[in-house]
């Protein structure tokens, strides 16, 4: 009895400690002033999209808070026949989008169908399983960053090609969440040493938070 009464309430401070943490790596839904103006500059005048330089744009409105805006350069470029990394480009900046308006589980249609070409992708889609939180989708987010991104190597490097907030160091500490989610204490402490060792200012970040409670989880 006590060990099932220890095993609900280390759950309960994982989703406890998980809401903050997601909060923080998806942002704060909406737009800034400004936002929903759709302007396209890049066309001067003309019919012609330009698709690397909608996605640029894309990408710097998602960095400015403008999420809607951002979204309907997105889909311009999915509209103007894309080559296959513009239209990876732009779903990846459709997940993102869509994910700090709502959740990041709301981005998962897009991220989807960027997973093979973006690692940002990847990270957008296991933050999402994370965020769903039951066992099966921390073992998807497991799939997708230990796997798939690390080739399964615990020091890989993350390096992020668009603005998407989450650094290498964060990365490895969602991966030391979704390890400890499943039970695999070892490999969570592994990663969460290797966040700190990226980010030696690691404290009063989501970094200390997700120490937090893989230290509980791992009691």
């Amino acid at each position: 009895m006590q060990r099932k009464q220890k095993k609900v309430q280390k759950k309960g401070l994982f989703v406890l400690i998980f809401i903050p943490v997601m909060m923080m790596l998806s942002g704060c839904g909406g737009g800034v002033a400004g936002e929903g103006g759709n302007q396209y500059p890049q066309t001067s005048g003309t019919t012609i999209v330009r698709a690397n330089s909608f996605n640029d744009e894309g990408w710097d409105l998602i960095s400015k808070g403008q999420y809607q805006s951002a979204i309907a350069l997105f889909n311009q470029v999915l509209a103007d026949n894309p080559t296959a990394q513009e239209a990876c480009e732009a779903n990846s900046g459709l997940g993102w989008a869509r994910g700090r308006i709502g959740s990041l589980k709301d981005g998962m249609e897009w991220f989807a169908k960027a997973v093979d070409g973006s690692n940002d992708a990847k990270v957008g889609m296991a933050a999402a399983y994370i965020q769903m939180g039951s066992k099966s989708d921390l073992e998807n987010a497991v799939d997708l960053l230990y796997t798939k991104l690390g080739g399964e190597n615990p020091h890989f490097h993350y390096t992020t090609s668009r603005a998407t907030g989450v650094s290498d160091a964060e990365c490895h500490a969602l991966l030391a969440f979704a390890f400890a989610g499943i039970g695999r204490s070892d490999d969570a402490t592994i990663q969460l040493d290797y966040a700190k060792e990226l980010n030696p200012n690691w404290q009063s970040t989501t970094i200390e938070q997700i120490n937090n409670v893989v230290d509980f989880l791992n009691k």
